[in-house]
């Protein structure tokens, strides 16, 4: 039987890198975990089911989709747990005289983990901690894949640069662990799906996945394309790839149902009429992407240009950075699809209307991967990683220590339309022309 073999230095990163963020997660709420915290309450108290026909909400109404809600109901069931073993370890302190004077900090813990309000909300710190939580768990898986993958192109000494990097990076922390979003989730579950897709044995998964990924950050949509193309290419995939996708719809179909007692399209219906037509109308949200530069602060998308709206105009140039990403994998072949998914993710972040800043959170992941395995991108990458990092901050302006950044930022404007996110958003466009010219020449 062979020898498991353990890398020590891989799974001290990841421990390292998770016991940062939990020290981390008591410094700030979001207002957006707040909002989450409402959801998630009403699944643990109600369970899912009827969630999106509730009309009675503190903070907003449910705009994310089944899977995400369902984990922020986990996280009160997370943080049930913890304050029982929390509790049930202090009174097994006391009980057993193991020096409980010594440590009240531990019963001072447990007494701010479950007692302790935040702010003027009716949720208790432990509980927005626990919301936390998972993201930074998937902090650490999304680690591994990042050193797993990477490891198949280069030595191991770099592939443990590459999980480094992305646990240590300001955007990934500042995203989990002080923001408290999943982005890293639903991008462990699209990486599964491409990866799935090239393995002809176990392409059938792939739709299975990549539609989790969907349930839980719908920016997975914009891959639709990259995956149709990866499996046409491929007869016996394409086979496999359409059988998964009628076990992906029958899966959906069962979750819709236990989310709601309407009919399959009656829920559908109303679902996206939450998720997507009630969302805003401008051409850029606080995003330093292509629409920053050519458009004002509130500029609608539905106004024309040469007789098309910016909405359409939009889908427009994706479409073409669709067409060269169908170019960077022609062989089907891992790295070219992870080229390609750079490009789209990067490209439909920077041309598409509405776009939020943390959507290009998969382009810097897969981006840090490429860039590793050649060095000619790695310039770059630090660069786009920073600027990304600063996009988040200008959403929240926390920490509050950084005033002298926010007036950097806020600089000849007011707080949202001043000239340097222009120019940062202009430095962005700069770095996916140059990245895209590099990968061509490394295919």
């Amino acid at each position: 039987m062979r020898k498991l073999k353990i890398d020590w230095w891989i799974g001290g990163l990841i421990f390292l890198g998770i016991i940062l963020r939990i020290g981390l997660t008591p410094l700030a709420f979001h207002g957006d975990i707040i909002t989450q915290a409402g959801w998630g309450k009403w699944i643990y108290d109600n369970g899912v089911r009827g969630f999106y026909e509730n009309t009675i909400w503190i903070y907003g109404w449910p705009n994310h989709p089944p899977i995400v809600n369902w984990l922020y109901g986990l996280g009160f069931h997370i943080y049930e747990w913890l304050h029982t073993i929390f509790i049930l370890g202090g009174s097994f302190i006391a009980n057993n005289h193991l020096g409980a004077g010594h440590i009240r900090w531990f019963y001072q813990f447990v007494e701010w983990w479950g007692g302790v309000k935040y702010s003027d909300t009716p949720f208790k710190i432990g509980e927005l901690i626990s919301m936390k939580l998972l993201p930074i768990v998937g902090d650490g898986v999304l680690a591994y894949m990042i050193y797993r993958i990477v490891l198949r192109k280069v030595d191991k000494t770099r592939a443990r640069l590459a999980a480094g990097l992305y646990l240590l990076s300001p955007f990934s922390w500042y995203e989990s662990a002080l923001w408290g979003q999943n982005d890293q989730l639903g991008l462990i579950f699209l990486l599964a799906a491409f990866w799935l897709l090239i393995q002809k044995k176990w392409a059938w998964i792939a739709p299975v996945m990549i539609t989790i990924s969907v349930l839980l950050k719908p920016t997975a949509f914009i891959f639709g394309p990259l995956l149709v193309w990866v499996a046409i290419k491929d007869k016996k995939t394409f086979k496999q790839v359409f059988l998964g996708g009628i076990l992906a719809l029958v899966g959906y179909y069962w979750l819709s149902g236990v989310f709601s007692s309407q009919n399959f399209w009656l829920f559908n219906i109303n679902l996206q009429k939450q998720i997507f037509v009630k969302g805003e109308m401008w051409t850029w949200l606080n995003t330093f992407n292509i629409w920053r530069i050519i458009t004002g602060y509130l500029t609608d998308y539905r106004q024309l240009f040469l007789g098309i709206n910016l909405k359409i105009w939009g889908y427009i140039m994706f479409a073409g950075i669709n067409i060269l990403a169908f170019k960077l994998c022609q062989k089907r072949e891992w790295w070219g699809v992870l080229k390609a998914m750079f490009l789209v993710s990067f490209g439909g972040w920077m041309t598409m209307v509405t776009m939020h800043e943390r959507y290009l959170f998969t382009a810097v992941v897969i981006g840090l991967m490429l860039a590793v395995e050649n060095k000619k991108l790695m310039k770059y990458w630090v660069i786009l990683s920073l600027i990304f990092a600063v996009n988040m901050f200008t959403g929240w302006w926390y920490p509050e220590s950084f005033e002298w950044l926010k007036n950097f930022l806020v600089w000849g404007g007011n707080t949202l339309d001043g000239p340097v996110p222009k120019i940062l958003a202009g430095i962005n466009l700069y770095l996916m022309i140059v990245m895209t010219k590099i990968l061509f020449r490394k295919s």
